[in-house]
């Protein structure tokens, strides 16, 4: 779970790279790179989230069994909606100081009570800081959760096939930004309430990968072929997108177990911890270093795009540890930006280790507890 997690989020920051062009960067004819920018952002980097809404929903029905729906919806209360708002009022505060010193003030939100809201809180539109939706829509699959339990516990199919429902009308009801989300989160519990043994889950993942070829070669060829998925019939790219998540998920662990025992895998689960604090702050780093990055190497289309692409990610993985280790000593600003989470005593002793005892914390690690 930790390997999975941290490579979702780290893939998931491709989609947040800012083109730094108005037009649709997939309504171009496609050469290497912009095949690679499509893997990158359309397929891995969109479709990651769905692993994580499916990982969610299959933890929580413990929390939910131990702790019952008021305790759960007050926990997840402070751990995502504080999060939320208190990284919007950081970028909003950001924003402002960008504005002071460059006279640019487009992006700040409406001063309204309507506007602000939507800034701290993604009411009817996207945050600020815009990842942060999915905390939002977490926290309404939170609240949900109860309701989902009895229903997938009682009639399975029919709370499933409600949820497909939800997913394809869903959108103009404002209850979530992404109503697919729920659809993926209600699988998680499922498969939890279901308790398949590993042997199965694997055989489930392994089949799904055979699907994601199917669905990598369709999206491929719709980029190629220059198709706009914004001009598709809404139904038929619901459907697709659809599709691709739920194979995209199973891809997902298919890779985690095949890499468990590969370097990779050890870096992922020694920055595993940081993987919250990360998804919280790569787009604001995204959103103001990409302007200087764009500036030496050109917005997308320039040759040295590929510098601004594969580099941000990367800083804002250096970026988020430092600044998490840097607040670690802070209830506050821990309570704040992470969760209230500090770094695990396993994580901060394994970057000290020697290789010789190095092993011994790998097994303490989240994965291993």
């Amino acid at each position: 779970m930790s390997i999975a997690r941290f490579l979702c989020i780290f893939l998931m920051m491709f989609v947040h790279v800012q083109p730094g062009i108005a037009e649709n960067v997939y309504d171009r004819d496609a050469g290497a790179f912009d095949i690679v920018y499509f893997i990158f952002s359309r397929l891995l980097g969109l479709s990651s989230v769905s692993l994580l809404s499916i990982v969610s929903g299959y933890f929580v029905v413990a929390s939910l069994r131990k702790a019952g729906a008021w305790r759960l919806v007050k926990s997840k209360a402070r751990t995502l909606v504080v999060p939320l708002v208190a990284w919007n009022l950081l970028m909003l505060a950001l924003l402002a100081v960008y504005g002071l010193i460059s006279g640019n003030w487009h992006d700040m939100p409406e001063f309204s009570m309507m506007g602000m809201a939507n800034a701290l809180f993604a009411l009817t539109t996207w945050p600020l800081d815009v990842p942060l939706w999915f905390l939002r829509d977490l926290f309404v699959c939170c609240v949900f959760s109860p309701a989902l339990y009895a229903g997938l516990k009682r009639v399975p199919v029919i709370t499933m096939l409600g949820l497909v429902a939800f997913m394809v009308f869903g959108d103009d009801l404002l209850i979530m930004q992404r109503p697919q989300l729920l659809l993926f989160f209600g699988l998680g519990m499922w498969l939890r309430i279901a308790e398949p043994d590993t042997r199965t889950i694997d055989r489930m993942a392994g089949a799904l990968t055979v699907g994601l070829a199917i669905m990598v070669a369709i999206f491929l060829t719709i980029r190629i072929e220059r198709i706009l998925l914004s001009e598709m019939n809404p139904t038929l790219r619901l459907t697709l997108d659809t599709l691709l998540r739920v194979t995209m998920a199973g891809g997902f662990w298919f890779l985690t177990g095949a890499i468990r025992h590969s370097a990779l895998a050890r870096l992922c689960r020694r920055l595993e911890p940081y993987a919250f604090f990360l998804f919280c702050s790569h787009a604001i780093l995204f959103n103001f270093g990409g302007i200087i990055f764009r500036r030496f190497f050109g917005n997308y289309g320039s040759d040295l795009f590929a510098i601004t692409f594969f580099s941000l990610p990367v800083i804002a993985v250096v970026c988020a540890v430092l600044g998490l280790r840097i607040i670690a000593g802070s209830r506050v600003l821990l309570f704040l930006f992470n969760a209230g989470h500090g770094l695990p005593q396993p994580a901060q002793a394994e970057w000290k280790q020697t290789p010789a005892t190095r092993q011994l914390a790998v097994s303490r690690t989240p994965e291993g507890r």
